[in-house]
């Protein structure tokens, strides 16, 4: 216990301080104790009685050396029970760290679910209203086709009733023409006629007075051929 006493004093002089295991070391790298931190039941139970230690000293050349571990780990058992508990301390805390992680991730996992639920059932909306979009598009443009339609069948019937309409008047025309010039026709033979007929009827009453001129003639040269055989 003296020993272990100088060796933990010239590690704190020299500040010996392994972090890995958070104690001081001597020369050799061995973990040192404070005479306060030794428990000295436990060295007792480790330390042989006399006889005992020099018989197997008599037998064991290594012994000596074995014994000195034994001994330095029972020095230290206050130090190796205080490790124990630190790293069971640093167990459960890693473990407690791990279950943390484990929930963040989990809610992260649940967070990404929901975001991905979110954005698909957004996607979803999008995707039914470009639908919805694209149908009343489809509706606006098939409402468009009918109008333009109805209007070409309107300027195509207008078309043809002005068609219709000029054909009636020039058929119209071309009648009235044809009466005009029947009728034109129909004065026309009508005065040659009545020319034809009064030429005929002058004629008659012409040859009228011949006959009549030639029977007083007759008779006046019958009446004197009458007279003449008398006077003989």
């Amino acid at each position: 216990m003296e020993k272990m006493q100088e060796e933990y004093e010239n590690a704190v002089r020299n500040k010996r301080w392994d972090k890995n295991q958070e104690c001081y070391v001597n020369k050799e790298g061995e973990p040192v104790v404070p005479r306060s931190d030794i428990i000295h039941d436990d060295v007792l139970l480790v330390i042989p009685r006399s006889g005992e230690y020099y018989s197997n000293v008599a037998k064991d050349k290594t012994y000596v050396k074995r014994l000195d571990k034994i001994i330095r780990n029972a020095l230290t058992t206050n130090l190796r029970k205080r490790n124990e508990e630190r790293m069971k301390k640093n167990i459960e805390n890693l473990v407690d760290d791990l279950k943390k992680v484990a929930k963040e991730v989990k809610v992260e996992e649940v967070k990404i679910l929901e975001k991905d639920a979110a954005e698909e059932e957004q996607k979803k909306e999008e995707d039914e209203k470009v639908a919805e979009q694209e149908k009343l598009e489809e509706k606006v443009v098939e409402k468009e086709k009918a109008v333009i339609e109805e209007q070409q069948v309107e300027e195509v019937t207008k078309k043809m009733e002005s068609s219709v309409e000029v054909r009636v008047e020039r058929s119209a025309d071309v009648v009235g023409d044809a009466g005009n010039g029947e009728e034109k026709k129909s004065e026309a033979d009508q005065k040659q006629t009545e020319a034809n007929t009064e030429v005929p009827i002058t004629e008659v009453l012409n040859k009228s007075e011949d006959c009549e001129n030639g029977s007083w003639s007759s008779m006046a040269q019958r009446e004197e051929e009458a007279v003449e055989p008398c006077v003989g």
